[in-house]
């Protein structure tokens, strides 16, 4: 039995599959409506777990974008400017925890081999291997 590291195990299946968007889409995205409490990368899921009100995980939608403009950086290596989008369909005062993981490899730089992910509302750069 042998393993490459193009083999994948069902732990490293992710929840939802990050987009990258234009910098006026990306700029428009609401983050005040939520708090990140941890995040954690393995190998190419990131883990979000976010405080938000609502009434239940289930009425939210929750994305992840990555900003395209990447290209116009002086700076090596490029890098990625994030965000999590939370939509809640749910008008309750309840406070509510949310884990998501979301696969990052729509966000790989092709010259690089790691991007550095900057996400707003967290103050840790991410540094995304791959």
């Amino acid at each position: 039995m042998s393993c490459s590291k193009d083999d994948k195990d069902d732990d490293s299946i992710c929840d939802i599959i990050s987009k990258s968007i234009p910098r006026d889409d990306f700029n428009v995205i609401e983050t005040a409506t939520y708090e990140i409490g941890e995040v954690e990368l393995n190998g190419d899921c990131l883990s979000v777990s976010l405080w938000a009100s609502g009434c239940s995980s289930e009425q939210f939608d929750i994305n992840l974008y990555g900003v395209n403009d990447y290209q116009t950086q002086s700076f090596y290596p490029l890098q990625r400017d994030l965000k999590v989008e939370v939509l809640n369909g749910g008008l309750c005062e309840a406070l509510i925890k949310i884990t998501k993981t979301f696969d990052l490899t729509p966000l790989q730089i092709e010259t690089q081999n790691e991007t550095p992910l900057n996400i707003e509302g967290w103050d840790e750069q991410i540094i995304y291997t791959y």
